[in-house]
């Protein structure tokens, strides 16, 4: 694998991507736990596909709105299935054990960007991120691991998640456009000329 998921260079594009939509993004993270929650979790896979359509746009340099966090509205019912195949298999995999929930959680952590990018089938989703992740299995457990601290550090001040949460999936982004595109852009396509 190339540098495609650098840390550093996710990061620092990452927060430059998330500094132009600063408000939309933490306006749009604030969206997804309040509408998740309401609708008891039946929302949470379009609102997840939608703020990561947020962030593949932000990446790449597109203006975004705070309503664009619901665009995942449009693909309802693939947006359900794939985040409810997803939490199941971290479920059940944690129930075995714990690490068979880890495990899970990381090879199919880019399925939602891989919906937001383009492909509405829940197990083709699932499976692209699984075989990125099984090709590149040590990279991507590093740069999960760095994006999940990112967010959580935010717990460590009040209202800090407010820009940790939201640069961590800015960061999963920019690794998302970095290590693989739907449309099968180069890197310098896929992102901003002046990132």
């Amino acid at each position: 694998m190339n540098d495609a998921l650098n840390i550093g260079t996710a990061l620092k594009m990452g927060w430059e991507s998330f500094a132009r939509s600063a408000v939309a993004l933490i306006v749009g993270t604030l969206l997804v736990g309040l509408v998740s929650g309401v609708s008891l979790g039946i929302c949470a896979g379009p609102m997840m596909v939608g703020y990561c359509d947020m962030c593949l746009r932000a990446s790449r340099g597109e203006q975004v709105e705070i309503g664009d966090v619901f665009s995942g509205f449009s693909r309802f019912g693939s947006a359900f299935i794939l985040m409810l195949l997803y939490g199941l298999m971290m479920v059940i995999g944690c129930l075995l054990f714990v690490l068979p929930g880890l495990f899970a959680a990381i090879v199919f952590a880019w399925s939602p960007f891989v919906m937001a990018d383009g492909e509405d089938d829940p197990i083709a989703c699932l499976r692209r991120s699984y075989e990125f992740s099984m090709q590149n299995l040590g990279t991507v457990i590093v740069f999960l691991l760095v994006a999940w601290i990112v967010s959580a550090s935010g717990s460590l001040v009040a209202f800090g998640s407010l820009i940790t949460s939201p640069l961590s999936q800015m960061m999963l982004a920019v690794g998302f456009l970095r290590g693989f595109s739907r449309s099968g852009m180069p890197v310098e396509q896929a992102l901003p000329p002046s990132l």
